[in-house]
C-alpha cells in the first residue's frame, strides 16, 4: 500500500514518488498520512518532514499548503530541504543570527513585518538543525 506525494516549490518539484506514508508539520501540529486518508487541505507551517518509503528521508519544507486525497498527497511549499544537503554550521549559525534579531527587537518599535521575518529565518533555523540531527543517527 502506498501513496503517491509530490512536493513543489517555487523553483519546481522537490519530491515525487510512491511512499508508504508521509508526517508534515500542520499549522496546529504535525500529522501523518497513510493510504486512504480522509481527503482534505491544510495549511502548513516552517518544520521538519518525514518521508518513509523504503527508508525513512527527513527534511524541512517552508510555510505553504497540502492537499491530501485518497492516495495522492500534493504539498506545496516555500521552500524543501532535506538533511543530507543542510549545512549545520550555516544553519546554526543563522539560528544564532536570527535569535540575536529577535532579542534586539524586543521593546521596540520596529515593524510586524520586520519581526516575523526574524521569527520565520529563527524557525528555519531551527527546523534545518532539528532535522540534520535526526539525519545523523
Amino acid at each position: 500500500m502506498t501513496i503517491e506525494l509530490t512536493i513543489v516549490t517555487p523553483e519546481g518539484r522537490a519530491f515525487h514518488g510512491d511512499v508508504e506514508s508521509v508526517v508534515l508539520p500542520g499549522v496546529e501540529g504535525d500529522f501523518g498520512v497513510l493510504e486512504h486518508h480522509e481527503p482534505f487541505l491544510t495549511a502548513l507551517q516552517i518544520g521538519g518532514l518525514e518521508v518513509h518509503a523504503d527508508a525513512v528521508r527527513y527534511g524541512v519544507v517552508g510555510a505553504g499548503f497540502a492537499e491530501i486525497n485518497g492516495t495522492e498527497v500534493s504539498v506545496m511549499v516555500s521552500t524543501c530541504e532535506w538533511a543530507d544537503e543542510i549545512d549545520v554550521e550555516r544553519a546554526e549559525s543563522a539560528r544564532e543570527r536570527a535569535k540575536a534579531e529577535l532579542e534586539r527587537m524586543r521593546g521596540t518599535e520596529e515593524g510586524e513585518a520586520a519581526y516575523q521575518e526574524y521569527q520565520d529565518a529563527y524557525s528555519r533555523a531551527v527546523a534545518r538543525v532539528s532535522v540534520s540531527e535526526k539525519f545523523k543517527k
